[in-house]
């Protein structure tokens, strides 16, 4: 069954990518090839997500010990596990290797760039969110383009190529290759088939300045790889195995600063702030995080409606998701120092300008463009909050913002293809004329808004309980929680007043695009719309499905959180493991693990411990 599934999770990849070399071959009927391609993804991601959550319930039910002090992420269904063989025995690491930079065998770590990808609680959800959103992508892009289709499809699928396959690295450097790689399929589609006259110089805009934030990444990536080497000197691109050095060598210097030689954490500190710096450049253009948020205006509006769906919706998760997965796993003291009085500074700033320049557009394109950027600023302090509040909502609003927001650009549709025109100062009292898409449209702005029983609301607030108890140094935490607050409420602000404008006062319409009146919402419309607030509601009133399968892998950053804010104020720290919901007597629990499997230590982690922190996590239950 393993073996199975990691031919599936290596469908999911590929299918994709053999989509953007046929589809231009069908011509006028490129569309439906195309449709009913992503419906075969969407089947075959559904086929892993529910593979992976049983797998991920067996993990957590296992009492295996860990290296003291030392966690690592343990992704599964790894194509080329060498331990996958007729027993289905995971190792969690790949044989296949792309370049290898020693005689080192492929098997054992080493200087090796492998094709190692792999799922877990983390990525599990937004692999999901690729495979649904190129749906309504295609289908908004259905009467819009014309011109081409069967290539304008092409880089779409190349696009979701380029995502998926970053979501689910596992090795550094084939990450940064997935990661570029969005950009060249994003430049063509927004300068090729852009709405407005300023395509090409939005298309080169967005480029450049994430191309030149990228690369900073890379050297940052290419830092921590050289200067965390494994045992036998050896470096690797492993991301588990860097993972485990970093820890080690900031454990080592700060037992040699407890014993009275503080030079070793000064320099290992210092270290962390400038890999912290260069990493964070990439991530912070790709999300954007306030002032590097100029390019997404101007692409956001210019690029097609399809296109600007895929943007919004998995584009700007790349950058959260490799704060995620690489800054704080990689950079642990540098994010637990900087991470919220710098970044979250900015991003907090992030969210109160978004906002009021959402409320100062007359265009709804440009009004959810920066309803956005306020949107993932929130979700920026949760990530840097580092705990399991702030941690799990801040995962859970990557598909959350993903899916409303989205949702939101899709609802565009409507009026671009009846009116070619989103300036809501033409129109007014919709809401007689149009009942059905009036109705969706209320559920999805009411959802994006964070309305309880719909999806932002639950991400929403474990964000802010995130923020309440986060003990990072150096910031206080109460005040970038009134940010976020005052952020809900302006969010609120200028949605209901795009509302009240659009859809009630007296009637008005501009010019429709043929002779005839315009109609109603139509079958492909509903099904688009009406699928999206489904999904809505549902992830509003059933978010323990989503939360379930990603609590081994926050527990796992909450654990080196806290190591990383008791080095910073200079505590001993009292290593805790992730939690685990039934021990096998007999297997010994090892030393400061309390009975019953939940971790002992200081705030911040998995759950009650015997230090100041009280928060529970989800283990807790």
């Amino acid at each position: 069954m393993y073996q199975t599934f990691r031919f599936v999770l290596l469908l999911v990849v590929l299918l994709p990518l053999a989509s953007a070399v046929v589809v231009p071959l069908f011509g006028r009927a490129a569309r439906r090839f195309a449709f009913l391609s992503a419906l075969l993804h969407v089947g075959l991601t559904a086929a892993v997500v529910v593979a992976t959550i049983l797998a991920l319930d067996v993990r957590s039910q296992s009492s295996n010990p860990r290296e003291m002090g030392v966690v690592k992420f343990e992704p599964e269904y790894v194509p080329g596990d060498p331990g996958a063989g007729s027993t289905d025995t995971s190792t969690h690491r790949t044989r296949w290797t792309l370049l290898s930079l020693s005689d080192t065998p492929t098997d054992k770590p080493g200087p090796h760039v492998q094709f190692f990808i792999g799922v877990d609680g983390l990525n599990l959800w937004l692999i999901a969110l690729c495979s649904l959103m190129m749906i309504p992508a295609i289908l908004v892009s259905w009467e819009a383009v014309t011109d081409r289709p069967g290539t304008f499809y092409a880089w779409l699928f190349l696009l979701q190529t380029g995502a998926i396959g970053a979501f689910l690295s596992f090795d550094v450097i084939l990450f940064y290759v997935f990661f570029e790689l969005t950009l060249i399929p994003a430049f063509f589609l927004i300068g090729r088939w852009g709405t407005g006259s300023g395509r090409r110089d939005a298309a080169r805009k967005f480029f450049l300045y994430t191309l030149a934030g990228s690369l900073l990444t890379l050297v940052g990536v290419i830092g921590v790889v050289l200067t965390n080497p494994l045992d036998d000197g050896q470096i690797t691109f492993s991301l588990p195995n860097l993972m485990g050095q970093v820890q080690k060598g900031l454990q080592k210097a700060f037992t040699e600063h407890l014993a009275g030689k503080p030079e070793a954490l000064i320099a290992k500190h210092t270290e962390q702030f400038w890999l912290f710096a260069a990493i964070m450049a990439g991530f912070m253009v790709k999300v954007p995080v306030w002032p590097f948020h100029t390019w997404l205006p101007a692409a956001y509006n210019e690029a097609p409606l399809g296109v600007t769906i895929l943007l919004s919706s998995l584009l700007a998760k790349l950058g959260t998701f490799g704060i995620l997965r690489f800054v704080l796993t990689l950079t642990p003291d540098a994010a637990i120092s900087y991470g919220l009085p710098v970044v979250g500074t900015l991003a907090g700033i992030g969210i109160v300008y978004g906002a009021l320049c959402a409320f100062g557009q007359r265009d709804i394109k440009l009004l959810i463009a920066y309803s956005s950027l306020s949107h993932l600023g929130f979700l920026v302090l949760g990530l840097f909050a580092f705990n399991t509040e702030g941690l799990s909502g801040a995962t859970l609003h990557m598909v959350n913002h993903g899916v409303a927001t989205g949702a939101m650009f899709a609802l565009l549709a409507f009026f671009l293809d009846r009116y070619r025109t989103t300036d809501m100062r033409q129109f007014g009292g919709l809401i007689g004329r149009f009942p059905r898409f009036a109705f969706l449209s209320f559920v999805l702005c009411m959802a994006s808004i964070g309305l309880p029983g719909l999806n932002n609301f639950v991400s929403e607030m474990l964000m802010l309980a995130g923020l309440f108890d986060a003990r990072n140094p150096g910031v206080h935490r109460l005040g970038l929680a009134v940010v976020a607050v005052v952020g809900i409420l302006l969010g609120a602000w200028y949605t209901l007043t795009m509302l009240q404008k659009v859809y009630f006062n007296p009637l008005r319409e501009p010019p429709t695009t043929g002779p005839e009146l315009a109609h109603d919402a139509n079958h492909r419309e509903v099904f688009v719309l009406g699928g999206l607030a489904t999904i809505c509601l549902l992830l509003g009133l059933f978010p323990q499905v989503v939360l379930a399968p990603m609590k081994a892998d926050v527990a796992v950053l909450t654990v080196i959180g806290s190591g990383a804010r008791d080095r910073v104020e200079g505590v001993p720290h009292k290593y805790d493991y992730p939690p685990i919901n039934t021990v096998d007597p007999n297997v010994p629990v090892p030393k400061g693990m309390p009975a019953g499997g939940q971790p002992g230590g200081k705030g911040g982690g998995g759950g009650k411990g015997k230090g100041k922190g009280k928060g529970k996590g989800l283990g807790d239950e």
